[in-house]
């Protein structure tokens, strides 16, 4: 189960080592975020709205910006994982849902293969955009608000609702990924009812060895185990995030070597994006 909130602790001998870092205006509503597995130093990045990838580097510059071929509706999480046959993807979560009304099909996962961020090598169609696949899935009790994806290797895909009116549910896509419609099955429910504000999911992730996965809100950051296929809650493994001061935590990307980036949208007082890297010790977990 999710704590009932954040405690002053560290969690896995977590500590920031920049925080705050602002984002240009163009990221003022960073969603979701994932550390790239190709290229060493950068971070994959989007807003709330809109259908462009930004990579950014460590101090929160823009290095890229790609267009996604297809419009995505409401983009509130993305993972970065291996690919069905060779080399890591990213997959992006269009699955934002206020007020819980999306229909059936018009919420999707899409997945791209990682692109270069100077370009090199990188498909695009003929108007230079980022080409992807698309994914459509339905919900088997319903619309609800999911925030947070993440993608273990092998293309174990899972998705977290966020905890507005329900209990915070966790669903997985039965693989393989494919075109047609397809119904998610619920494996667990984290919360007994939906949760507060403060403590709603926004954000998930997954190490690149799958062994470890963590789940963030606005003011903490829980690490779990996978139990088959549910997620196991770790002892002493709670963050609190509070501390950071951020404006509206919205994501979490997990790295190599206990490389952890938390980013935040700018917030209802209209602050910039912004982004922390903390590293923690995973491999004690």
């Amino acid at each position: 189960m999710m704590g009932c909130g954040p405690v002053a602790t560290a969690g896995p001998g977590c500590s920031p080592t920049s925080s705050g870092i602002a984002f240009p205006d163009d990221l003022r509503e960073s969603s979701g975020v994932a550390v790239s597995l190709r290229h060493p130093g950068t971070f994959w990045t989007h807003n709330d709205g809109g259908s462009d990838l930004y990579a950014v580097d460590g101090e929160g510059s823009i290095t890229a910006r790609f267009r996604l071929a297809d419009r995505l509706r409401d983009w509130e999480d993305l993972a970065v994982s291996t690919c069905p046959e060779d080399g890591s993807c990213l997959y992006l979560a269009d699955l934002g849902d206020n007020h819980e009304e999306r229909a059936a099909g018009n919420i999707q996962v899409h997945r791209v293969p990682e692109p270069d961020p100077t370009g090199a090598g990188t498909e695009v169609d003929s108007e230079g955009r980022l080409t992807m696949e698309s994914f459509p899935i339905r919900l088997p009790d319903g619309p609800r608000d999911i925030e947070a994806l993440f993608v273990r290797p092998g293309e174990r895909v899972f998705f977290v609702t966020k905890g507005r009116n329900h209990p915070v549910t966790v669903y997985r896509y039965p693989p393989p990924l494919r075109g047609d419609t397809v119904t998610l099955e619920q494996v667990q429910q984290l919360t007994t009812r939906a949760r507060i504000l403060p403590r709603q999911v926004t954000g998930g992730a997954s190490d690149p060895q799958g062994a470890v996965l963590a789940l963030r809100t606005y003011e903490a950051l829980q690490f779990y185990r996978m139990d088959s296929d549910t997620l196991a809650a770790i002892d002493g493994a709670l963050v609190n995030l509070r501390t950071l001061q951020e404006g509206q935590g919205e994501a979490v990307g997990i790295g190599l070597d206990g490389l952890v980036a938390l980013t935040s949208e700018g917030g209802p007082l209209g602050g910039p994006g912004s982004m922390t890297l903390m590293h923690c010790d995973l491999g004690r977990l």
